[in-house]
């Protein structure tokens, strides 16, 4: 009968852990590069609100000015757009 030993074990184990928060590192890295930066991207989703498992309104910053969109599966609906700065009284 062969002893278990404790030592291989436990560095095995570091090893693996290791090895996967590497990789969970890697891909959340990969994720956040694209081809430009967040501060260089000209369309930026601000918020969404779920309406239902299936639509959505979205508030979506393109440039200097503002849409909010009804999304569902079959289309898109715009809603309302102003410029950003421009002073909105409901």
């Amino acid at each position: 009968m062969q002893s278990f030993n404790w030592t291989q074990f436990i560095a095995s184990t570091l090893s693996v852990l290791l090895l996967l928060l590497g990789a969970w590192w890697w891909v959340k890295r990969s994720k956040n590069l694209g081809v430009m930066g967040q501060s260089e991207r000209r369309i930026r989703v601000l918020e969404a609100l779920p309406l239902s498992l299936k639509h959505k309104m979205v508030l979506i910053q393109v440039d200097q000015q503002m849409v909010l969109a009804s999304v569902s599966p079959g289309e898109v609906k715009t809603l309302h757009t102003w410029a950003q700065g421009a002073d909105h009284v409901a």
